[in-house]
């Protein structure tokens, strides 16, 4: 298994927006600049990307990024010398310009491989043929759970590198949320309803 040096993620949303599951067309951001003709990561940068996010693994050579601009999800693989790697692996987080330093060596990676993620986003209908299904079956099917709030019973789940809302049938007291497990509370709980969110851990 990959062994990640780090996820950074930035420019968050101000507000989370939740929308309907579904594919899009893949689109040029602002109309007027290919993903797939971008050189360096801080050309991708300077299209003030969004939900941006990135990992290297240990002595793979390369550096994942991925981003949103525009509706569309892309991740890049950018080349990672030994060196690089090695001085990402060495920067001070209690040094006051640390993002400085990380920004110093990502910047001017180069792009080897763009991949638009859109296609992986569940359709309504897939998400639809999740209703009535558990917790367990989406365990079985490589789903991830990240977080919950168990006072709508809304559950953050993870496929592929999206996130999704995920809605059970049931109840758990207020008495019982501190001691509550997500992952195994949930395996025999009904799906009442999925709903794509955002980009999810799309580095790893």
């Amino acid at each position: 298994m990959k062994k990640t040096l780090m996820i950074l993620v930035v420019c968050l949303l101000a507000t989370l927006i939740l929308v309907g599951c579904g594919k899009s067309e893949s689109t040029t951001p602002g109309g007027d600049v290919s993903i797939e003709s971008l050189k360096t990561i801080a050309e991708i940068k300077a299209l003030n990307p969004e939900n941006t996010q990135w990992a290297t693994g240990e002595g793979d050579g390369f550096l994942l990024y991925a981003f949103e601009k525009d509706g569309q999800y892309y991740r890049v693989k950018a080349s990672l010398s030994k060196e690089q790697e090695e001085a990402l692996f060495n920067i001070d987080y209690s040094d006051e310009d640390y993002e400085e330093q990380q920004n110093a060596i990502i910047d001017s990676l180069e792009i080897l491989e763009v991949e638009n993620l859109n296609d992986q986003i569940l359709t309504k209908e897939e998400c639809d043929a999740l209703v009535g299904k558990t917790g367990k079956d989406l365990f079985d099917d490589d789903w991830t759970y990240s977080g919950h709030n168990l006072e709508n019973m809304e559950f953050w789940m993870g496929k592929g590198p999206f996130t999704y809302t995920v809605v059970f049938d049931g109840h758990v007291d207020e008495s019982e949320y501190e001691t509550f497990d997500g992952e195994t509370g949930i395996l025999d709980l009904t799906i009442k309803s999925v709903e794509f969110s955002s980009l999810g851990d799309a580095v790893n």
